[in-house]
């Protein structure tokens, strides 16, 4: 029996665009934690050394484990 997968989309905080890939990240130290597309996290990464990377949300969601 195979599981379905929960599609889901989070918009970017800096562009606003809806992915199925985000990065969450703090921009600042004042700041809270956000989610960054791809390519604005490359940006606010670039030339950042307040940036820190917390992981990565993916769209997809399924569950492991043995049948």
């Amino acid at each position: 029996m195979t599981e379905a997968h929960r599609q889901r989309e989070k918009p970017c905080a800096r562009c606003g665009q809806p992915g199925p890939v985000m990065y969450r990240v703090v921009r600042r130290e004042a700041e809270s934690w956000i989610f960054l597309c791809p390519p604005c996290r490359h940006a606010e990464a670039e030339n950042n050394p307040e940036y820190r990377y917390g992981g990565t949300w993916k769209a997809t969601k399924g569950r492991g484990g043995s049948a």
